[in-house]
Order: structure tokens, then C-alpha cells, then sequence
């Protein structure tokens, strides 16, 4: 469910489940756990250059499966811990993992891209949060969103789930760059290569500080999970 290459010394992973536009059920947040995890370990890498397979990077979580298991509040509990390990697993690698968004990039998706280190857009890619249209509280959005827009840009964004075009998402500082589709990758290994510069050791403490200081995105998670809680 995770396509695996190199180029050069940047790895890159795809989400490969096309046929539902990418979207995220366990079995592929799983997969892309792991790999992450296993980048952490692999000296040989440098950076992580992360995409979708077909024209669209991801549609956010799986509803489908969402609901099948809506009345287990075990397996819920375990989806949401999930949900926070892949939003949070990039302030753990000592690397840049910088995200190449084609297409749409929705709910869950849009916010895997904007917890990467940097991120690289074609000019068709378009992020949305429809969460909530779908009586879906979107609480693991909002330190990603609140980190980089403020409260009332995330709540505008949340609360009427509309399209950021790329345009507008470079103009907001989601985006770092919008390059020709078939530049995408090219431009996101670029930028890999260009922060791997840093000590792991360094490039920690940068994304840190770039969360606001140490306890930053780790406070805005923890609330998420407390009005989650209330919710089950």
C-alpha cells in the first residue's frame, strides 16, 4: 500500500491506493507509520520525499471504514491514536520530509501534508477540511491548522470545509512552493537535499521550534484528545 524507491540518497513514499483516491484507511496509516519509522533508523537516507499515486495525493480518511466500526469505541480510540502518531512522527524524524501534493488533498490528507517539514504543490493541488459536513469532529485538524494560520482562518477553513487552492494556499504559508506537475518531485527532493545540510540533531530542535516551542503542537494535540474524549 506504500510504494518504496530511492532517489539518490532521499527516499520516497507513495500512498498506493488510487482506486479510493489515497485515502487512509488503518492498514495504509499503519504502513506509512512503519516506513517513517524505518527512515528514522536507516543512516543511509536523508530525507523523505512524501506523494500519492494518481491524481490526487489523499482523500483523507476512509469513511468507509469509519463507519464499519462507528459503534466499537476500542477500535475508535485505536484510530484516533493512530491519527495522532502519523500527524506527529515527522517532529520525531531528525531529517526533512518534505510532502509533493497533486491533486486534492482532503481532511486527514491535507493535514499528513501540512505536518510535513515543507511542502511542494502543483497548481491544480487544492486542500479542503470537510470534516464536519460529515458530522465528523475534525480535532486532530486543529493544532496542524492552528500552528499555521491562527484560530479564525481554522475555523473559517473547519467549520466551512471550502477549497484552498494552491494559490491561496501558497499566499496562507501551507504551501512553500507551486511548480509544473511534472517538476514535483524534482523540486521536493531539491529542498530535501537543500535542508539535509543540518545535524539530526539541529533539525530537531528546528522543527521544535518551528511548533511553537517544545510543547507547542504537544499541548494542542492533547486538548484535541480531551474534546474528542467527550465525544465517544
Amino acid at each position: 500500500m506504500i510504494r518504496r524507491e530511492n532517489d539518490g540518497k532521499v527516499r520516497i513514499l507513495s500512498l498506493e491506493r488510487p482506486e479510493k483516491r489515497n485515502a487512509l484507511n488503518r492498514a495504509l496509516a499503519e504502513s506509512l507509520l512503519a516506513e517513517l519509522r524505518a527512515v528514522m533508523r536507516d543512516q543511509s537516507v536523508i530525507g523523505v520525499v512524501l506523494g500519492g499515486a494518481g491524481p490526487s495525493f489523499c482523500a483523507g480518511e476512509d469513511l468507509g471504514e469509519n463507519r464499519a466500526y462507528a459503534d466499537d469505541r476500542d477500535a475508535r480510540l485505536a484510530r484516533f491514536a493512530l491519527g495522532e502518531k502519523l500527524l506527529r512522527i515527522t517532529e520525531e524524524i531528525g531529517k526533512p520530509v518534505v510532502a509533493a501534493v497533486q491533486g486534492a488533498a482532503m481532511g486527514a490528507g491535507a493535514a499528513m501534508a501540512l505536518s510535513c517539514d515543507m511542502v511542494v504543490a502543483e497548481p491544480g493541488a487544492r486542500f479542503a477540511f470537510p470534516e464536519a459536513r460529515h458530522d465528523i469532529l475534525p480535532v486532530q485538524m486543529v493544532p496542524i491548522l492552528q500552528r499555521h494560520l491562527g484560530p479564525k482562518l481554522t475555523f473559517e477553513l473547519l467549520a466551512t470545509g471550502r477549497d484552498v487552492p494552491a494559490e491561496e494556499a501558497l499566499r496562507l504559508g501551507l504551501v512553500n512552493r507551486i511548480v509544473p506537475s511534472e517538476k514535483l518531485r524534482e523540486e521536493a527532493v531539491r529542498l530535501v537535499h537543500a535542508a539535509a545540510l543540518l545535524s539530526p540533531s539541529v533539525m530537531l530542535s528546528m522543527k521544535a521550534l518551528c511548533s511553537h516551542g517544545p510543547q507547542g503542537i504537544a499541548a494542542g494535540f492533547a486538548s484535541a484528545r480531551t474534546v474528542w474524549q467527550t465525544r465517544l
